[in-house]
């Protein structure tokens, strides 16, 4: 009896460290959750002040010529997947390897592989996939250097039509409850100019409209690939909280049973060591 009561013991101290941790793992996902949301929070008026720019230049009635726009057919492809270098965020990584797998599987072609995360790279290394470019173990500081290689490494593959389409696979986020994995499609860029109620504007466009052009689409296509990584960022960091809290609740909930286990064990001893007692002072009374 002693021995079980140690043994529930020591399982109770282990069960509470496990918890300290994962309630410490917890508080930092939230930590990290609101600087990329602020990040976010940042990016997007950059975002819509480019549109916002491009909207006005589209309202001239110039037609709009950019290679990244050039629509061909898709005989060679490339999908950007992104995942995570660290685990503990529950099925984040799982969904998006599945979707990237769907999708490869789907294609006639093997597409082109560019990875961000060592959790995609390395699942889908496993299952045969060879990599074109992979960028492993992100720190919070170099997130800006790896979204200007990307950008970079996708534009020329594209530029120099190694590749006919570019799509990416990454995490939407809605909100705190919700994030699924999704495969958007990014070049040739296409751009949806925004809504005016007002009248066309008559711009002077210095130093020439095929200019500007040339200098505005690709920022455009930057500051949206941008979001998408920052949004998958966010959407990782949800993940990771909210799977540390559960991690947290199931060990608030464990301990609870194996204290009321021990307290039952030890009730049980302390009532055969009275009965023993009993016993033996009714034996030796006779």
């Amino acid at each position: 009896m002693s021995g079980q009561l140690r043994t529930l013991k020591n399982r109770i101290r282990s069960v509470e460290s496990t918890q300290k941790i994962t309630r410490a793992m917890e508080m930092v996902a939230t930590a990290k959750l609101k600087r990329y949301q602020g990040l976010m929070a940042q990016s997007a008026p950059y975002e819509r002040s480019l549109r916002g720019i491009l909207t006005k230049l589209l309202r001239t009635g110039r037609p709009l010529h950019h290679p990244l726009l050039e629509a061909r057919p898709e005989k060679e492809t490339a999908l950007l997947v992104i995942t995570s270098d660290t685990g503990l965020c529950g099925p984040y990584n799982q969904e998006l390897v599945t979707a990237a797998k769907n999708f490869i599987k789907e294609r006639p072609v093997k597409p082109l592989l560019i990875g961000v995360g060592k959790n995609g790279i390395n699942a889908l290394a496993r299952a045969g996939h060879v990599w074109h470019a992979a960028f492993k173990d992100t720190k919070t500081s170099l997130v800006e250097s790896v979204i200007r290689e990307v950008n970079s490494l996708t534009q020329s593959l594209f530029y120099e039509k190694k590749v006919d389409a570019l799509y990416v696979a990454h995490s939407r986020f809605e909100s705190k409850a919700v994030s699924h994995p999704t495969i958007e499609k990014l070049l040739p860029f296409s751009f949806e100019p925004e809504k005016s109620s007002g009248g066309a504007d008559d711009y002077i466009l210095e130093p020439d409209p095929e200019s500007l052009f040339a200098r505005l689409i690709p920022l455009v296509f930057e500051s949206r690939l941008r979001m998408i990584f920052l949004e998958s960022l966010v959407a990782e960091q949800t993940a990771r909280m909210n799977a540390m809290h559960q991690a947290t609740e199931n060990a608030t909930d464990l301990i609870e049973a194996l204290v009321l286990l021990r307290n039952k064990v030890r009730q049980a001893a302390i009532t055969k060591e009275l009965i023993e007692i009993v016993s033996g002072s009714k034996a030796l009374k006779q």
